[in-house]
């Protein structure tokens, strides 16, 4: 019943939010995305909470670049440091329905400059990306880790798989997320951030 009233109320913050976070959430949710990847990197953290969300997006994608310069992070830690930050999400949020899920993500990741459409479990496309002028291909097949950890821990399993991306002159990224799944797929992804 707690878990029920939960994902109710987490819902209907969702419908008030529609599109739309203001901006000191964004920066908070920034700051938390910050600390995910600076572990997955083994990196210590930056502070970008008390900044406007677009300057703490702009910290942000200089920190990552910075982390992939390090060579420090692998697909494997990035992908379980990001699983974490998702799940932890999922279960502060108690959301459970796919629908409300899908609602989320592509929620969030509009707070740090990816516009998604599609349909989670299933393919998606991202129209624009703030990234994708930060990062060149390698890095950015690197930083998927990130999204398809943080999708999956969402969803409570699964794998993001990259079909196009901006970086390597698509005119959007194609993706097909496959929900409940175990880590097998990222076998064929780290060989494409290798590549």
């Amino acid at each position: 019943m707690i878990m029920n009233s939960k994902s109710a109320a987490a819902g209907k913050i969702l419908q008030i939010l529609g599109n739309r976070m203001p901006s000191w959430l964004i920066s908070l949710e920034i700051q938390i995305l910050m600390n995910a990847t600076a572990r997955a990197f083994e990196q210590h953290t930056r502070q970008v909470w008390f900044c406007s969300s677009q300057e703490a997006l702009r910290r942000y994608a200089a920190f990552t670049c910075k982390c992939i310069e390090s060579g420090k992070g692998s697909p494997e830690t990035i992908y379980r440091s990001a699983y974490k930050l998702g799940g932890m999400i999922r279960r502060i949020t108690g959301l459970d329905k796919q629908d409300d899920l899908q609602k989320l993500v592509f929620l969030l990741y509009s707070g740090i400059g990816i516009r998604m459409d599609g349909c989670l479990p299933g393919e998606i496309s991202v129209a624009s990306c703030y990234f994708s002028c930060h990062y060149p291909p390698r890095q950015c097949a690197l930083m998927s880790f990130m999204d398809s950890g943080v999708i999956a821990g969402i969803f409570g399993g699964g794998e993001l798989a990259f079909s196009e991306r901006i970086t390597e002159g698509y005119d959007r990224c194609r993706a097909c997320f496959f929900s409940g799944l175990p880590s097998g797929g990222r076998q064929e992804m780290a060989g494409n951030a290798d590549s």
